[in-house]
């Protein structure tokens, strides 16, 4: 293999990526503590896009640090789902 068509390997992995990209820019994904009391959204490529915290959470930092922690290991799960639908069979 040349130089010239490593390059053009390279280029075509750049325009793969790029295109994934635009798809998961499109995909929202949320994760919430138990009982939703904080809910967290980012997109696909992992951009977060709101975060809601309950009013009854507000007050008490302890509480809402659990629910945050809680919150965010819901929505990373919930990433990895989508990326496992939407990607598959490129992750085998």
């Amino acid at each position: 293999m040349g130089i010239f068509d490593k390059i053009k390997d390279i280029n075509e992995m750049r325009k793969q990526a790029k295109h994934m990209e635009q798809l998961l820019a499109v995909e929202t994904v949320t994760g919430s503590s138990s009982g939703g009391k904080i809910k967290i959204t980012i997109d696909g490529n992992q951009s977060i896009k709101s975060v809601e915290v309950a009013p009854e959470v507000a007050g008490d930092k302890s509480e809402v640090a659990r629910h945050i922690r809680s919150a965010l290991e819901d929505l990373f799960k919930q990433h990895r789902k989508m990326l496992q639908s939407k990607f598959g069979n490129m992750l085998q």
